[in-house]
């Protein structure tokens, strides 16, 4: 696999914000999201070929059970299923950070996803499909990162057309939860306060949990620096 960097650092977003992780960045992705704060993990050349087992010995060097798996996209890698299940099986809880391309099809003790849904303001709108984030359960996280009051509005149609995908699966007894919603302001653009004061005042996210984030690692240390 194309490994762009491994380090040791704490959540900066979703579930598992402040615990200590170690993060496996991998290299490569298949969306241009306007707001990328990680371009070097797309594209260029700046990564070294690494096997399962060395990844798993560069994570155990850390000491700490919690992994978050990120990128560019990781799941589009071949082997990945095979370093989630090695993960797993040393007892290590991994979270895999995806774009919302691909579905989330493996399911090992310790692991959940965080899905992004790109909203119109990334660019990549036109590459998003519910049927990936109805793979979501209710360990896993859906993530939307909002730039613009049409992102909010897309957000919120969004949430409402999981929940009755959902609820029409209930019926049938084959539903598997809402995922946890998180909303995060693209660094720099919508004050925090229109966004928070729009989710407490829309019924659809108030009833689906929906919670304000920001992104951590952007606030403990410069914006641009890498390997936080």
């Amino acid at each position: 696999m194309k490994v762009c960097e491994i380090f040791k650092s704490v959540e900066g977003e979703g579930l598992r914000t402040g615990l200590a992780a170690v993060f496996v960045r991998l290299h490569g992705c298949n969306l241009r999201c306007s707001y990328c704060d990680s371009m070097y993990a797309v594209e260029g050349h700046d990564y070294r070929q690494m096997s399962c087992d060395e990844i798993l010995d560069a994570v155990r060097a850390f000491g700490v059970k919690a992994v978050t798996l990120t990128g560019g996209e990781p799941l589009l890698h071949a082997g990945v299923e095979e370093l989630l299940r090695s993960l797993s099986e040393n007892g290590y809880k991994v979270n895999v950070e995806t774009n919302g391309t691909v579905p989330c099809k493996w399911r090992y003790p310790g692991l959940f996803y965080t899905m992004d849904w790109k909203c119109e303001s990334s660019g990549m709108s036109g590459k998003m499909r519910l049927e990936n984030i109805a793979t979501l359960g209710a360990d896993d996280v859906l993530k939307f990162v909002v730039g613009t009051v049409e992102d909010l509005k897309e957000t919120a149609g969004v949430v409402a057309e999981l929940s009755r995908i959902k609820s029409q699966n209930a019926a049938n007894n084959s539903a598997c939860g809402m995922p946890h919603i998180f909303v995060s302001p693209v660094f720099g653009t919508l004050e925090y306060a229109k966004i928070v004061d729009w989710m407490i005042s829309e019924q659809t996210m108030v009833e689906n949990n929906a919670r304000f984030q920001v992104q951590l690692h952007k606030v403990v240390w410069d914006p641009d620096m890498r390997g936080v």
